[in-house]
């Protein structure tokens, strides 16, 4: 199935980027940072009407089975650089590499979005081993690249992990203790992303994305409360719990085991790391937690609930 919008700008007056991953967390962000800079966006996924109900606009839409090689290559047709982000799954470094072989010697720029630069290796948390293994067949297999680590996104440890268990409970749980993480907002790593897929001057490149500086969960409490206007406690957890949490919400054994070892990094303060790559790429300093915090809790509408938590 292909969907076009007949809004979509001239693709012979622009460079044509393809994104695999738009209907994401971060992959929004990827899109528009790209239309921002003026280059031909073709979305390629398996649902193609979801594309089109989340991204309106001058995007073209390729619903196509993103494992099928055939269909692949045909997506790719005039295409100079491709977005490569896939759902974090179980099966997530076969449908990546079926993806990198099949464009094997076209010459299409790859911009792989991969995981906590302190975690990929071959013994890190689960998703963090597969980003490890597809990086070297990606370095390995001659074709123009660039790898971007995000540290943590807000949107999804703030976001959707976080925020969510205040509404519920008025509090924060607290998995990492006292360190610290640089959070990365994901509009900063749309825009990275764009300029990577829009130059070849990072081809080969791993560039790693920070916040400016390591945030504590107590200190993300302590924002939300202010912007929400109330005390928002933190409620100190083992990275174990997480772990029982997820299990117990149905969450497959892998990906539990995952999320608790991961936090178990974070505990060690092993993603308080800051990098620069941000600022480079953009010329302006990363966002903040701070910025993206008051934004989320102007819903929040705590209320008293927040008063009930333990500190």
């Amino acid at each position: 199935m292909t969907v076009t919008d007949m809004n979509a700008p001239d693709e012979s007056a622009a460079p044509t980027v393809a994104v695999i991953g738009a209907t994401g967390t971060i992959g929004p962000y990827i899109v528009w940072s790209l239309q921002a800079r003026g280059a031909a966006v073709r979305i390629i996924t398996r649902d193609a009407c979801r594309a089109q109900a989340l991204l309106p606009g001058p995007v073209e839409i390729r619903g196509i089975d993103i494992t099928n090689h055939d269909a692949v290559i045909d997506a790719m047709a005039g295409v100079s650089a491709l977005l490569l982000l896939t759902s974090h799954a179980q099966d997530m470094t076969d449908i990546q590499l079926r993806i990198i072989r099949a464009l094997r010697r076209t010459g299409v720029r790859i911009v792989k979005i991969s995981g906590t630069s302190s975690a990929i290796n071959p013994d890190g948390p689960y998703a963090c081993r597969q980003h490890w293994e597809i990086e070297q067949i990606l370095r390995s297999s001659g074709q123009p690249f660039v790898v971007l680590r995000p540290n943590a996104f807000m949107q999804t440890l703030i976001g959707q992990i976080l925020i969510p268990g205040v509404r519920a409970t008025g509090a924060v749980a607290n998995a990492v203790g006292t360190a610290g993480i640089t959070f990365i907002d994901g509009r900063d790593v749309g825009e990275c992303a764009a300029v990577a897929l829009l130059s070849d001057e990072r081809d080969g490149q791993t560039l790693v994305l920070t916040g400016p500086r390591p945030v504590t969960y107590r200190e993300i409490a302590a924002a939300l409360g202010q912007a929400a206007g109330v005390t928002v406690p933190c409620n100190d957890i083992t990275p174990a719990d997480i772990g029982v949490m997820m299990k117990a919400r149905g969450t497959p054994e892998w990906e539990a085991e995952h999320f608790e070892e991961m936090y178990e990094m974070f505990r060690r303060g092993e993603s308080e790391f800051v990098s620069d790559d941000v600022s480079n790429l953009l010329h302006r300093e990363p966002l903040t937690v701070e910025a993206y915090v008051a934004e989320q809790a102007a819903g929040l509408q705590l209320g008293q609930r927040a008063a009930g938590g333990q500190t």
